[in-house]
């Protein structure tokens, strides 16, 4: 990776506590209430330190509707962080680059915890931009079409 840029690795859904992709994330008996929105975001070795302001902006999509889907998005959203490398726990190396890792997670992993609104269900999908302060940083990503049963 170039040691000035950033960017969105991955973007999926999981089953509550998982890291393995889930199309049907809520799927099981009984019906789960939750799941996991994983993201994986990879900085450069220098971007990766320098203390840049970035925001991180997640939208859920409800293909069913055609409509965004407020209930889907993560607590906090949109996201105001900084890359802060070796100074803070949010940025950890990872070999010559750093990635972003949520408090108590494996290394590369920013886990959110997604509540279902009740009787939600149908065909869904997350659209996510980061988009550094000075706008020299910029990346999207869509993930793959869920399923909430």
């Amino acid at each position: 990776m170039n040691a000035s840029d950033a960017r969105i690795a991955a973007i999926y859904t999981a089953q509550p506590g998982g890291i393995v992709k889930s199309l049907t994330p809520n799927a099981g008996s009984p019906k789960l209430t939750t799941f996991d929105l994983i993201i994986q975001l990879e900085a450069g070795n220098v971007l990766g330190q320098s203390l840049a302001n970035y925001t991180l902006n997640v939208t859920a999509v409800n293909e069913n509707a055609v409509k965004a889907e407020a209930g889907l998005v993560p607590v906090g959203n949109p996201f105001k962080e900084e890359f802060n490398g070796p100074v803070g726990p949010d940025w950890k190396p990872s070999g010559s680059d750093f990635v972003r890792t949520g408090a108590s997670e494996p290394t590369g992993i920013l886990r959110f915890k997604i509540h279902i609104p009740v009787d939600l269900t149908g065909r869904f999908h997350y659209n996510l931009e980061l988009v550094s302060a000075g706008f020299q940083v910029v990346d999207l990503a869509e993930s793959d079409a869920f399923l909430l049963v």
